[in-house]
């Protein structure tokens, strides 16, 4: 890691300060920068108003900061925003509207692999701030904004999805508009996705979405406590990667054997006979029941999720701050500020599938994913959306056994659901016995699926598998083809029977709902 670092291509003028804090210094760079989007996005918000400033002023404000923030993340490699934007921008003047919105995914996803490829030579499995990130995230809003610009020049709108005519494109956007939405600060840096369309509005300072009067102003001031909210659940997560996280890494699961020269740098910050007293710590492959492994991938692989949750709340905190992320009103009238929500933190722990888990796992490329792949696949819509996912992630063999197995597990709940669920739905107490079975069984799979994703190498990964003999993978596809047979889905529960059913349960969205009302009324 320290190799990948000594190449890196940002800005090094706090490196003292890293030094001192003990912070490597993309981290740093990265924190600083957050913190300095944040700010700007106060004063956009407060200074730069649409009522106030033309919509060319405030697209320049957006990309001038966004282009002089990136370099000081990433030095030269900003550039590659830049070409891979203008190769994207060339095709869709220059080639036919019933072809460009491909040669643009095939332009946009070959530049990313070729930085992904290069990223494997320099720092394998290392985690190294560099321009994959924010070139993933120009990835989607290329194609998405190509796609969307295929369904307004091409398509009648009557067959388009609703998804799609939400975010359709009916003519080329402008150099400024193309390259201020590719830069735009907000979520340069770790996203989420901002739809083009979105964005404009937001520019623009109308919301046409939410209202049938086109000209409806934005509410552009979000409450105080909805951004300090995400900021202070993100600045939790932030310290509790950098204090706990450590005492569980992945990399255990790699070691065949006792070797405690491989716990550095934990060794640094903790005693090595204060971390063998610890329960589930360490763990070696061939000197551990499989029991305990299990265990310790489940807390590894939920610890690791921390990074995720703090990175992306931080950058929805930064968004709604500048007043990006109004998404209309409550059934009550309050006005939502979750249209560039990320994650659902709540809904994703306490799901009770892998369908539920993965709808409220990074939600911004979920919605990319459907509008690419899977409203458009003729068959095997799963499997593509899941490959597609999976190039666009990068080359760890890790990857591929995560999304590929996330494919087969999702198939498999499919059937799972469809034959064993309805007899459970016929009272409350069964149903609620059913969640409760299936919330820990989708933990223990989530597990199972993620590990390799983090680990990413292939040995290590097969060796893991291995140890508990492939036994998800074979459940799968018992649970896929043997099991219908086995236990067809009973056709004397109708489906507006397991429908009523299921409005007897309460999702995890509904009992936060609940609290939060019975806490008002108090």
């Amino acid at each position: 890691m320290a190799g990948s670092r000594a190449v890196y291509a940002g800005s090094r003028i706090f490196q003292s300060l890293s030094n001192f804090v003990g912070l490597p210094i993309d981290q740093l760079n990265f924190i600083i920068s957050q913190s300095v989007m944040l700010l700007l996005a106060v004063l956009y918000r407060k200074v730069l108003r649409h009522q106030n400033v033309s919509v060319e002023t405030r697209h320049i404000f957006i990309l001038s900061f966004g282009i002089a923030l990136g370099y000081f993340c990433f030095g030269h490699q900003i550039s590659h925003l830049c070409v891979q934007g203008t190769l994207a921008y060339i095709v869709m003047n220059n080639v036919n509207p019933k072809l460009l919105h491909r040669r643009v995914l095939f332009i946009s996803m070959l530049y990313l692999s070729s930085l992904h490829l290069l990223r494997l030579q320099y720092e394998f499995g290392a985690w190294t701030l560099d321009i994959t990130g924010p070139v993933m995230i120009a990835t989607q809003k290329v194609t998405s904004v190509a796609f969307s610009l295929h369904d307004g020049l091409t398509r009648p709108e009557v067959k388009l999805t609703a998804h799609q005519r939400k975010h359709i494109i009916k003519r080329i956007p402008t150099m400024l508009e193309f390259f201020s939405y590719i830069f735009h600060f907000q979520t340069l840096l770790c996203g989420p996705l901002v739809f083009y369309n979105d964005y404009i509005d937001f520019i623009k300072g109308t919301n046409p979405q939410v209202s049938k009067n086109p000209e409806e102003v934005y509410i552009e001031s979000p409450p105080p406590k909805q951004v300090v909210r995400k900021l202070a659940i993100s600045i939790c997560f932030g310290l509790f990667l950098i204090f706990v996280v450590p005492f569980f890494p992945i990399r255990y699961l790699k070691e065949p054997t006792r070797n405690t020269t491989s716990i550095e740098p934990v060794n640094r910050l903790y005693d090595v006979s204060f971390l063998d007293s610890i329960c589930f710590y360490p763990v070696y492959l061939y000197e551990t029941p499989w029991y305990r492994q299990l265990l310790y991938i489940i807390i590894c692989t939920s610890f690791a999720r921390s990074k995720y949750y703090h990175a992306w709340l931080l950058g929805e905190s930064v968004a709604n701050a500048s007043g990006l992320g109004f998404n209309g009103f409550t059934t009550d009238g309050k006005p939502k500020w979750d249209l560039v929500s990320n994650i659902d933190i709540l809904n994703f722990e306490l799901s009770s599938n892998v369908r539920e888990t993965v709808k409220t796992w990074n939600i911004s490329t979920q919605q990319w994913l459907k509008i690419i792949v899977y409203d458009r696949a003729p068959s095997h819509k799963t499997l593509l959306t899941y490959l597609l996912s999976a190039l666009w992630h990068g080359f760890y063999p890790g990857y591929y056994f995560t999304f590929l197995g996330g494919a087969l597990f999702t198939m498999a709940a499919r059937s799972v659901r469809r034959s064993i669920r309805p007899y459970f739905q016929l009272s409350c107490h069964t149903a609620f016995v059913y969640d409760i079975i299936t919330c820990i069984t989708t933990r223990v799979c989530l597990a199972y699926i993620v590990f390799p994703f983090l680990l990413v190498e292939f040995y290590a990964s097969i060796q893991i598998y291995w140890q508990f003999y492939f036994i998800g993978h074979i459940l799968s596809i018992f649970a896929i083809f043997l099991l219908p047979k086995v236990l067809p889905p009973p056709e004397g529960l109708s489906k507006s029977t397991r429908e009523d059913m299921d409005k007897l349960i309460p999702t995890a969205s509904e009992i936060n709902r609940f609290f939060k009302s019975r806490k008002a009324s108090n």
